[in-house]
C-alpha cells in the first residue's frame, strides 16, 4: 500500500536522521515529548506513528508489532522521535524564512493523490488503515509542501563543472559502455524430448507468430510464455552459463538444439546481435551531471540540516530521548515527566 505518513516526506528528500543529542536545560511542557527551538511535539503526533506502525505490523509478513519497553519498540520509539524532531526542524526554519503554503496548494496535492488512489473516498480510506485521519493527511500535505519548498530554497542551483564531471568519467569510464548483447527468445520444457518436439516445430516454422503460439502451449517459463518466449536483450553474466553459452554461441535467426540448465530443457532463438560498444565523455555526460547534481544537492541539505540541528535548542521528556531509548530497554515512554 502505498504510504501516507509524513516520514514520506524524509525519504522523499532524502533526510538523513541526524537528531542531536543535546539536550541542555528547561522542561517539557505537559503533553510534549520534546520542543525544538521552544515548539512542542505532542505525544498525539508520537502515537500517531505507532499506531501506524501497528496497523501495518503482522500484513505481507511483516513481523508484528513489539511490546512496549522491548529493545524493538525502543527503536522504533528513538526512529519516531528522532523523525518529528528532525521535521520540526524544517517546518522552524520554513516558518523564518517564511515559506508559505497555501490552502489552493494543499487542495491540488490531494487532488493529485487522491488521482493515484481512484478517487477521494479511496484515498481517505487508505489514509484511515495507516492510521491518519483527514484532519493529519492534510497537515501531512502542508508539512510536507512547505518542507520541499524549503529543501529547494536550500539547494539552489547546484550543479557540477565540466572538470568534475570529467574527472568522475575518468574514474568510472567502464560503467559506461555498453556490453555485448543478444535479443533472444526461447521455450522452456521439462524433457529433452519435450525440446526435440518443440525444436521442430519451430524450424519448421520461425515466424514470431509461430513462436508465440508454440511458447503458450508448451512453455513453462510463466514469465514469457504469453509473449513469445521473449527475453528482451541479454548481456553475459546475466543468465545461467549453459544458457549463456548457447545464446552466444548461435547465428542469428537460428533455431537451436535443446540446451540443458538447472531449469529444465530450453530451445532458443537469437533475433538481434548487438555488438560491445565503448563510451565516451560525451555520450556519458548527461548522466554524469544527474548523478552528480543529485549527490550535490544531498550533501547541501544534509550539511544544512545538520548545521541547523546543533544550533537548534531540543529537549527531550523523560523516556523519549532517542540515545536513551537505544542504549537499553525500558519502561514505556510516558509523557507526564520533564527531563
Amino acid at each position: 500500500m502505498k504510504r501516507l505518513a509524513l516520514v514520506a516526506l524524509a525519504l522523499a528528500l532524502g533526510l538523513a536522521l541526524l537528531v542531536a543529542a543535546g539536550c541542555g536545560g528547561g522542561k517539557v511542557p505537559q503533553g510534549a515529548i520534546a520542543t525544538v527551538g521552544g515548539v512542542p511535539i505532542t505525544k498525539a503526533q508520537f502515537d500517531q506513528y505507532i499506531n501506524q506502525a501497528k496497523a501495518s505490523a503482522g500484513q505481507n509478513g511483516q513481523p508484528a508489532f513489539p511490546s512496549p519497553g522491548t529493545t524493538t519498540y525502543n527503536r522504533y520509539a528513538a526512529e519516531i522521535v528522532n523523525y518529528l524532531v528532525e521535521q520540526q526542524v524544517v517546518l522552524n526554519a520554513a516558518a523564518k524564512d517564511k515559506v508559505t503554503v497555501t490552502d489552493a496548494q494543499v487542495q491540488s496535492q490531494l487532488q493529485a493523490i487522491a488521482a493515484q488512489y481512484g478517487g477521494t473516498q479511496k484515498m481517505y480510506a487508505a489514509a484511515q488503515k495507516a492510521g491518519m485521519n483527514a484532519a493529519q493527511l492534510k497537515t501531512y500535505i502542508k508539512n510536507s509542501l512547505a518542507g520541499q519548498k524549503l529543501y529547494q530554497k536550500i539547494i539552489g542551483n547546484v550543479a557540477p563543472t565540466t572538470a568534475q564531471m570529467q574527472t568522475y568519467y575518468n574514474a568510472n569510464k567502464s560503467q559506461f559502455d555498453q556490453p555485448a548483447t543478444r535479443t533472444v527468445r526461447h521455450v522452456l520444457v521439462k524433457t529433452k524430448a519435450e525440446a526435440l518436439k518443440v525444436q521442430a516445430l519451430l524450424a519448421a516454422d520461425n515466424t514470431t507468430a509461430n513462436w508465440v503460439k508454440v511458447a503458450k502451449k508448451y512453455s513453462t517459463d510463466t514469465g514469457t510464455k504469453s509473449s513469445g518466449g521473449n527475453l528482451g536483450p541479454i548481456h553475459k553474466g546475466q543468465m545461467v552459463k549453459p544458457f549463456e553459452d548457447a545464446a552466444f554461441a548461435a547465428k542469428l535467426d537460428t533455431v537451436s538444439a535443446p540446451v540443458h540448465s538447472q531449469y529444465g530443457w530450453h530451445v532458443l532463438e537469437v533475433t538481434k546481435i548487438t555488438p560491445a560498444k565503448k563510451s565516451t565523455f560525451a555520450s556519458a555526460k548527461a548522466s554524469i551531471k544527474s548523478t552528480l547534481t543529485s549527490q550535490m544537492q544531498s550533501n547541501t541539505w544534509k550539511n544544512w540540516l545538520a548545521k541547523e540541528q546543533k544550533a537548534a535548542t531540543i529537549l527531550y521528556a523523560a523516556g523519549f530521548d532517542p540515545d536513551k531509548l537505544t542504549a537499553s530497554p525500558s519502561p514505556a515512554p510516558s509523557a507526564s515527566s520533564s527531563k
